[in-house]
């Protein structure tokens, strides 16, 4: 039977593994429209090598990340000229739904949009999504999930997101601006059963933005998984990550917590509104390695307000604090964020040549876009590359 809809998940340009995620987005919107009756199918064109002439409907929806603008507007331009109906959703869609419109979609989706993909199907329906407990499991069938490749601790590993948006307010994020929801621990725990049940998963990377906040959800799931041989990764906050917290997560059997440090300079964590300090983040590590869990710091050269001086706070951090692992990225202004609306706000300047800021440069060939009060986009680019090479373990550059 021909398809109601094709949903695609675009190539994403800034993955050197990009089969190691399944797109849990359109699996969750797949799972939704199946639930209602439609037919769907379910593309990925970067991580599985799908290609349009695979499109069978003649509706399309695109979900579109802003690093991945570049890709998905290519796709539609090549749909547009078969007389598809296009739809664009994600985060950039969201933030940019203008210059969607500008380049041929026909409807783009603001937020999370299972009710309101649906509603374009059937008038009748609300536009609003239930709670997020309400919501089917993701459609893993949809696509062929094995040959996803991510491995934790050895094993076989896929993703699983247990809430929906993030509580805080960085200066440098774009978050779709909706209501952040979590689920219940027993929806969480039930889902990752039947995954393991009907697919064989022990493993799972745990794909909230920020896992910990509820600790009376985590210490419910850690009562549940202790002693079940199950391994996790996940994202945190280093001041959400106290004794007790690592505790439950070890108990769980985390394996591997990345933390969005970001700077190892109060200066920058307090002028990017990130609404932490570099103590709160060194005993974050310190309470990992207590409990055995590594951590993998994640890092921006070029936020607002670095300098010279500021990078040096972070070298020092990281020689001080001696996280497991690092993985530093050039600070790009992504639509929606509040440093791309107001620069002159955090003294940045944009590099604009006529080309999109938000995606140029591709793996291993950085590029910065913007310059702060203290360093030009050659010195951002080279202090990047200082701090992955001198202090990332050296097995684990490529």
């Amino acid at each position: 039977m021909k398809p109601d809809i094709t949903l695609i998940f675009p190539d994403s340009p800034f993955l050197i593994t990009k089969n190691m995620f399944p797109p849990l987005g359109i699996m969750y919107l797949s799972a939704f429209l199946k639930q209602k009756g439609l037919e769907v199918q379910c593309l990925d064109v970067g991580g599985l090598g799908h290609t349009i002439d695979m499109v069978e409907a003649d509706t399309v929806g695109i979900s579109i990340t802003t690093p991945q603008r570049d890709s998905a507007f290519e796709i539609a331009r090549h749909l547009k000229e078969q007389g598809k109906t296009l739809i664009a959703g994600g985060p950039h869609a969201s933030h940019m739904a203008s210059e969607c419109y500008d380049d041929g979609f026909d409807c783009v989706i603001n937020g999370y949009g299972e009710a309101c993909l649906y509603r374009l199907f059937n008038f009748e329906q609300s536009g609003i999504n239930p709670p997020i407990d309400e919501l089917p499991y993701p459609d893993r069938d949809c696509l062929p999930i094995k040959e996803y490749e991510q491995y934790i601790d050895g094993r076989p590993a896929t993703v699983l997101m247990a809430s929906r948006g993030c509580p805080y307010n960085c200066s440098f994020c774009a978050n779709i601006k909706a209501k952040f929801e979590m689920q219940s621990a027993e929806r969480t725990l039930a889902e990752l059963f039947y995954v393991q049940e009907k697919y064989g998963y022990t493993a799972f990377t745990l794909y909230d933005d920020t896992f910990a906040i509820s600790k009376k959800r985590l210490k419910i799931m850690a009562d549940a998984l202790e002693n079940k041989d199950f391994r996790f990764r996940c994202f945190c906050r280093s001041d959400l990550l106290s004794d007790d917290i690592c505790g439950d997560f070890a108990r769980m059997g985390m394996d591997t917590i990345g933390i969005g440090i970001e700077s190892g300079s109060d200066v920058i964590l307090k002028r990017n509104m990130k609404g932490l300090s570099v103590a709160e983040s060194t005993r974050a590590i310190k309470n990992l390695r207590k409990h055995g869990i590594l951590s993998k710091a994640f890092l921006i050269v070029g936020l607002p307000g670095e300098t010279h001086e500021t990078v040096q706070e972070t070298m020092a951090w990281i020689e001080n604090a001696k996280p497991d692992d690092i993985a530093v990225s050039i600070f790009q202004p992504l639509p929606g964020s509040d440093v791309f609306n107001n620069p002159d706000k955090y003294g940045v300047e944009f590099i604009y040549d006529g080309q999109p800021l938000w995606y140029r440069g591709k793996p291993g060939k950085y590029v910065a876009n913007v310059a702060t009060e203290g360093l030009s986009p050659e010195e951002i680019v080279r202090y990047r590359d200082i701090l992955e090479t001198t202090y990332k373990p050296k097995e684990l550059l490529k």
